[in-house]
This record gives C-alpha cells, structure tokens and sequence, in this order.
C-alpha cells in the first residue's frame, strides 16, 4: 500500500477544497490527522449574505458567535451581506482577516461605526461603499490615510462614482495596485474619472471595470466587450461577473476578476514589448 507524506496530503487537501468548500468539511470526518489539516482551511471563508438566495457559511448566523470563539483566528476571508449590528464584534473575533466584501443595505444599516474595527485588521482586499463609510463625505486624502486602508492593495468601489474629485483620496492608498469601479462609471461624462485614476494613482496595474450578470453555466466571470478606449492604456480590463460567485473563486483561491485582469494586462505588456511581426 502506498502511503503519502503528510505534505502531499495537505496539498490535495488545498486543491480539493478549492474546487469546492464542501470538501474540507469531508476531509474533516476522515481522521483526527486530517481534521487538523482540513479544518483551519474550513475556516477560512466566512459568507453572509441575502439576494436571490441565502447562504450563511460555514454555520448558522445564530451560531456564528459561539463559532468565532473558537475559529475566529482562523478566518481571512469574508463576505456580509446582511445587518451589521453586531458585525463590529464578530470582527474582533477575526484578527486575521485579509479580504473582506461589506455588501449591505446602507440606507438601514450604518457602516461608520465599522471604522474602529477596520482599522485593527490588516486588510488587503476590499470591497465596499466608500461614501457610507465616511457619511456620504467625499474620499478625501485624510480619510486616504485612515489606519484602515493601510495595507489594501485590491479595493472594489462598489458607489456610484459621479466626481474625481469625490474619490480623489484614492491617490494616497500607499498600496494599492488594483482598483474596480462599477460598470456604470463607463459611461459618458464619467469616463473622466477612470482617466483620472490611471493617471493619478501612481501604483496602479489594473483598473478593472465590472457590471453584474449571472451565468447559468455557473462560470461567474468573463471578460466583457467595449468600446472605451483610454490611449491604449493595457491596464484597463471590463468585466461581466456574478459578484458573490466570483468573490467566491478568489475566497477559496480559484480564478476571480483580480486574476483573470492580472493575465490579460501581462499579456498586453508582453505584446507591447514584443509585437508580431508583420509579414512583408
């Protein structure tokens, strides 16, 4: 019988669970070597959230408390879409959280007091509505340098952007490297404001550019066709995506806007640095 090393096992661990969460929760009853192994990947990914349907991962939202106690440290990934009354707590359960998508109602449910929490965390990846963190104030350079946005290198501006000068903070992010806008912000006049961003934030690789859609192939991403040109910039990729499928690939490491935008811009550079040659 051929018996593996325990580093091949935690690799197949990782690859299974990410195909599909629901693996890790399989490996678990398997052993106690492979529970150890398979639970802290299980508790990685937190997601609440309510649209068309409800999920609530890995537990019921009512044990999520009693949860966090004792995996909180494990998490680094999550996704809410509900009240965020008590999400203030839940946070503090969560020290290690890296990425976090605050999809949520904003006209019932009052995202400012979240400031405090998200400053303790050393966030890479967010998503959320800017204005309705700072109170429907513009981003502004002070709130640029907020202990929150210290580390983010990948922000989605899920607003509305009407204003350059409404989001003009964005220049002072001393990480960031990719940045996603609505769909909607395409259209004329506000294609100044992706002129702006390319051209002021000095450590931009990707803006991408993503409307919703949903798939019934279950493939929650591809690369949308347009006609919005920026002089050639490579850096600029548009996006059709099923937000909570795609954020969901990146979560567990599979393929999301972020990798696939990474992909085509190196290859634009590639083309640029070495264009075919054309026949005679």
């Amino acid at each position: 019988m051929v018996t593996l090393v325990p580093e091949l096992i935690r690799e197949i661990i990782e690859i299974a669970v990410g195909t599909d969460l629901g693996y890790a929760a399989k490996f678990a009853l398997v052993s106690r070597d492979f529970y150890e192994w398979a639970h802290p990947i299980l508790c990685r990914t937190l997601m609440y959230y309510a649209t068309s349907e409800t999920k609530h991962w890995p537990v019921p939202l009512h044990e999520l408390p009693q949860w966090l106690e004792l995996n909180g440290k494990h998490v680094r990934s999550m996704m809410w879409g509900i009240d965020t009354t008590n999400l203030p707590s839940l946070l503090e359960q969560c020290p290690g959280l890296t990425n976090l998508a605050l999809w949520v109602n904003t006209s019932s449910n009052d995202i400012t007091t979240l400031l405090p929490i998200l400053s303790t965390l050393h966030l890479s990846r967010l998503s959320i509505d800017l204005w309705e963190l700072f109170d429907r104030k513009s981003f502004s350079e002070l709130e640029a340098r907020h202990a929150a946005f210290r580390a983010v290198t990948h922000l989605d501006v899920v607003h509305r952007i009407t204003e350059w000068e409404d989001l003009q903070g964005i220049t002072a992010l001393p990480c960031l490297t990719h940045l996603c806008f609505p769909r909607r912000t395409m259209d004329s006049p506000y294609s100044s404001v992706i002129r702006s961003a390319l051209e002021e934030c000095k450590h931009l690789k990707v803006l991408a550019i993503a409307s919703g859609s949903s798939f019934p192939s279950g493939n929650p991403i591809r690369v949308a066709q347009t006609n919005f040109v920026l002089d050639g910039d490579p850096r600029l990729v548009a996006f059709d995506c099923e937000y909570v499928g795609d954020w969901e690939c990146g979560a567990i490491g599979k393929k999301d806007i972020w990798a696939l935008a990474d992909e085509i811009v190196e290859q634009r550079f590639k083309d640029i640095e070495s264009p075919r040659s054309v026949p005679g």
